[in-house]
This record gives structure tokens, C-alpha cells and sequence, in this order.
């Protein structure tokens, strides 16, 4: 992860994710490994169908688990570009949707989707436009619009690579038009079906010292 601020000042962050696929639910796990100031923190996401997911930060200089509640959830991730919102799982039925248009993206067919909320307090985004690449049904590009129909920030697919038969994306930009700040994400190592332990994705989990 490599955050950039519009002074062009750079910090690097290293860390793990981990996921496992339930049916209907999902969860997710990530632990930051460096550098110092910040490895140790993890971030646990609990997908629940028909209602918010459950989400939990622990900071190492506090030896706590916190849950982050509703009002929290348009925050920033510990200062990147990405909200708590961003990493929940958000229900197809949660918004009206509508193919604009088709077009091409860099080498990509895709399909222009219009994701609006039928319930504007459940979100902080008024509107989303999706570029869906129509062979693997993965998003190029997301903007993401505010309830006044600003445009607010852009995520964008840098690098999409088949892994085990499964189309993945390793790297990738969210942008922060205000704060003219971005977020990269890049994947150097990724395995699927590795049987991970339900354990890891616990609270109780997330304070080990690994």
C-alpha cells in the first residue's frame, strides 16, 4: 500500500489480508506488518445478509478491539482513501441500477452501470458508475458521487491478472479528488483455497502477536 498526498509525499505500508467465503456471508481479515508506527493494527469485517456488516479495529497502542458503529462507517481507514463503508459487502438489492451506456476502457468491453441507494441514510455516496469489464464481470473503474452529485473519488483498476482461474485484481488506485490524495494498492503474493481457520476470523483473533 503506498499513500500519496498532493505534495507528492509518499508512505509506504505493508500488510496481510485474508478471506473466506461462507455462501451467503463472507469475512475478512487484514493485520498491517510495517512499518513500525502502524503494524500490529487489524481490521475484521463480518458480511451479514439483509443488514450491515459487523466491523472491528484493533490499535495496538490501545490493547483493544473496538467496533466501528454506523456513524463511524464514512470515516477514513487509518488515513487512506478507502472508508470502513468501502470494505463492506453492499447488497445488489441495495440500489436501483441502470446500464448507461457500453464503452470500451484501456483494452476492457465494459458496461457503464448507475448504482443509486433507495435509501440515501444507509450510505454516504449518492450515486456510484461502475465500469464492469463484461467477460469477468470485474469493476475497471468506480466513481463515486456525494448526495449533492459531486464527484468525490475514483477507484481504478491498474493491473487484472487470472490466478488459479479466478480473475483478480493486484493493483489498483483509489482516489480522493478533495483531499487530492491516493491510495495504491499493489498484490505481491496471493493464494486461493489454502483452508483458512475460521479462528482468524475472531476478535479475539485479532490481538495475537504474530
Amino acid at each position: 500500500m503506498l499513500l500519496i498526498d498532493k505534495g507528492n509525499q509518499k508512505r509506504f505500508r505493508a500488510l496481510v489480508m485474508y478471506a473466506k467465503d461462507y455462501g451467503k456471508t463472507s469475512k475478512s481479515y487484514s493485520r498491517f506488518t510495517s512499518p513500525a508506527s502502524i503494524a500490529g493494527t487489524a481490521f475484521l469485517t463480518w458480511g451479514n445478509e439483509g443488514r450491515d456488516d459487523d466491523q472491528f479495529l484493533y490499535l495496538p497502542a490501545l490493547q483493544r478491539v473496538r467496533r466501528i458503529v454506523s456513524s463511524q462507517k464514512s470515516g477514513r481507514f487509518v488515513n487512506t482513501d478507502y472508508t470502513y463503508e468501502d470494505f463492506q459487502t453492499r447488497e445488489v438489492d441495495a440500489d436501483d441500477h441502470k446500464i448507461l451506456r457500453e464503452e470500451k476502457w484501456r483494452d476492457h468491453d465494459c458496461w457503464i452501470l448507475e448504482s443509486i441507494p433507495r435509501e440515501l441514510k444507509d450510505t454516504q455516496y449518492g450515486k456510484r458508475i461502475s465500469w464492469v469489464i463484461k467477460d469477468i464481470y470485474l469493476p475497471a473503474k468506480v466513481e463515486y458521487y456525494d448526495k449533492k452529485n459531486n464527484l468525490v473519488k475514483v477507484f481504478t483498476s491498474s493491473a487484472i491478472k487470472r490466478i488459479d482461474g479466478i480473475w483478480t485484481i493486484v493493483e489498483s488506485e483509489m482516489k480522493d479528488l478533495k483531499r487530492r490524495h491516493r491510495t495504491l494498492m499493489k498484490t505481491e503474493t496471493i493464494r486461493y483455497n489454502s483452508g483458512i481457520s475460521d479462528r482468524v476470523f475472531t476478535t479475539g483473533y485479532m490481538e495475537h502477536k504474530e
